[in-house]
């Protein structure tokens, strides 16, 4: 039996992480002010967003190495291959980390580097948690998440760059959020600035643009309860009228990266072609 784990930055509920049945989800580490805390399932982090505004340092951590060890042994003792889904290398040191463990803790255990995080993760995750279910090896598994994730990517922006700049993920000076002016950027293994776009409208249709016309599945995440991606949805469903769109909230984690109002949206595409 082959079993799937990853780390919290999935995003996914209590009951989806039950539903599919397979999966163990590894937290990562926050700090907000002087307390410090494990990212959970969606619907078990609290309220996050107004401690957040209201205290610093706002510090995000890789999970602890001893919880990867306990969770691969556990998996392999009970007889499980496992296949291990973790955020983007380029981002954390949550892959390296994972790997150690599984050389520690034996057995047979693939760490993959999605290349991606969040909503991306969970598409990703999504493929894998399907193929097992569906009966298919572990080496097809592997083989085809390898070639599943260069297929996705996620398209966002933010309305100040404070927090990504604090994070130390943004390595361009070309990024602009200053009165009018917001920047959209694209997440595809890392962090790429894309372009300024002066206006809500603008800012929409640019991030609209940038997805693939072959997508064929989207998911719409927003940084707090109250920021508002009706339009931004409309503008996708009008794009792709036959893409089931989904929506999701960040939890803590990316929340402390991208700050209040940040929204955009991952997809995966159909076919051989990818967006490299």
């Amino acid at each position: 039996m082959i079993a799937i784990v990853t780390d919290s930055s999935v995003g996914y509920s209590t009951a989806e992480v039950t539903s599919r049945g397979i999966l163990s989800v590894v937290p990562l580490n926050y700090q907000i002010g002087n307390s410090f805390f494990e990212e959970y399932a969606s619907d078990r982090n609290g309220d996050f967003m107004t401690p957040m505004a209201q205290f610093s340092p706002c510090k995000t951590a890789q999970p602890n190495f001893d919880h990867f060890l306990r969770t691969f042994r556990s998996l392999v003792e009970r007889g499980h291959d496992v296949i291990c889904i973790v955020l983007s290398e380029a981002l954390s040191g949550t892959y390296s980390s994972a790997k150690f463990a599984a050389q520690q803790a034996g057995g047979n255990i693939y760490v993959l580097d999605s290349g991606t995080i969040g909503a991306g993760m969970h598409l990703l995750v999504d493929e894998a948690v399907n193929m097992v279910k569906g009966g298919f090896s572990f080496e097809t598994v592997v083989k085809q998440l390898e070639s599943i994730k260069r297929k996705i990517g996620i398209v966002f922006t933010v309305e100040s760059l404070d927090r990504l700049r604090a994070g130390g993920r943004l390595n361009t000076t070309r990024a602009k959020a200053q009165l009018n002016v917001r920047p959209v950027f694209e997440m595809k293994s890392r962090i790429l600035f894309k372009e300024n776009t002066r206006g809500h409208r603008e800012r929409l249709e640019q991030m609209a643009a940038l997805f693939p016309e072959n997508t064929r599945r989207l998911i719409v995440c927003r940084c707090g309860q109250e920021t508002d991606v009706s339009e931004f949805t409309a503008m996708l469903h009008e794009r792709f009228p036959a893409v089931n769109i989904h929506q999701r909230v960040l939890g803590p984690v990316l929340s402390i990266h991208v700050g209040a109002g940040a929204f955009g949206a991952a997809y995966v595409t159909k076919g051989l072609s990818d967006r490299g």
